[in-house]
């Protein structure tokens, strides 16, 4: 099995989500006798309740499970960027709001809009017996519920600059500690559950290849290199200072009599925006790590949910047809393909 999820004792992190093709330690079996980790091997999972406020990870028991395996991850390398990358409220509004019920509620509504729009747009129009005017309406309601259901689905496993992306400098700070996080969402009951999932991932091997396949690309098709590269930005607004925006204008208006003082209008904060890369140009030993820092979160989600493509071989995971985190940079990132990666 790619994943197997780890039983921690006394359930400190709380019981494992159940999914396809997952199965459980053997019971009983306490971690770390006699068994050796392999790629792909989910740690332990930290669950938290999304209605509620406040909340906050317990990377304490996150930490306690992950000695049990010898791996000895500070807290305090990780903890300040993981929960100020998941638990902020815009982030937290969003997960609920892209979660599958909510996106089955939005279909379903979408469906009762368009079916009374098509049926009253047919009343103007001759369609012989009144049954199959109706028939014709529901099928074309279906037909376009169905195609908008399979573009959430589509858009579901690309990578998601809310969530995925941002777990980027959690997952740097993890990677010589061979750990990776992955964030995933669900519902329980009426409440949303967000999961962070903790996933053991030996990435020497995976960092090595990507590093000579970058070099490759530098010197054979830097173009397509380049390219590639270009799109994977997000825009980021910061926050302009106005003080030197303040100083020119008193210098302008030296001579100028004065205003009448007065209460003086609420100054909106000035913001600008800014194009940041992803990955930028650097040695292709830096390249590839950024590559694996960056989409290492995506990989996570893909894999604990089964949503990876499946490929004819593998490298450096155990499974047959299950990629590792460089084949899919590989073909999927740094590939030919035209289709938009990043969410939008």
């Amino acid at each position: 099995m790619a994943c197997e999820p780890q039983m921690g004792p006394g359930g400190a992190a709380g019981p494992l989500p159940t999914s396809p093709g997952w199965s459980a330690l053997p019971v009983g079996s306490p971690p770390g006798w006699g068994q050796e980790l392999r790629n792909g091997q989910v740690l332990t999972v930290l669950r938290i309740d999304n209605t509620c406020a406040p909340i906050a990870f317990d990377l304490g028991a996150a930490e306690e499970q992950l000695q049990t395996w010898g791996i000895q991850v500070p807290v305090d390398q990780y903890r300040s960027l993981a929960e100020s990358a998941l638990l902020e409220p815009q982030v937290r509004r969003y997960i609920i709001y892209n979660s599958r019920p909510m996106r089955l509620a939005f279909a379903v509504v979408f469906y009762v809009v368009v079916w009374a729009n098509i049926y009253s747009t047919s009343q103007m129009f001759a369609l012989g017996n009144h049954w199959v005017g109706v028939l014709l309406v529901t099928l074309a309601a279906l037909s376009l519920t169905l195609t908008l259901m399979l573009i959430f689905e589509r858009h579901q496993r690309k990578a998601n600059t809310n969530t995925d992306l941002r777990l980027a400098a959690a997952n740097r700070a993890l990677l010589r500690h061979r750990v990776l996080l992955g964030v995933t969402d669900t519902v329980e009951g009426c409440q949303s559950v967000i999961q962070l999932w903790f996933v053991y991932f030996d990435l020497e091997n995976c960092m090595q290849f990507l590093s000579e396949h970058v070099q490759e690309m530098k010197a054979s098709q830097e173009s397509l290199l380049r390219s590639r590269l270009s799109q994977l930005c997000v825009v980021m607004e910061t926050g302009v200072s106005p003080t030197g925006m303040v100083e020119e204008a008193e210098n302008l208006l030296e001579d100028a009599p004065l205003l009448p003082s007065g209460p003086q209008p609420t100054q909106r904060p000035l913001v600008q925006t800014e194009l940041y890369q992803l990955v930028p140009e650097a040695e292709p030993e830096e390249m590839a790590q950024q590559l694996l820092a960056v989409f290492g979160g995506y990989y996570i989600r893909l894999l604990v949910t089964s949503q990876l493509p499946q490929a004819a071989g593998t490298r450096h995971i155990d499974s047959p047809r299950v990629p590792c985190p460089c084949q899919l940079i590989e073909a999927h990132i740094l590939g030919t393909g035209c289709c938009p990666f990043l969410a939008r």
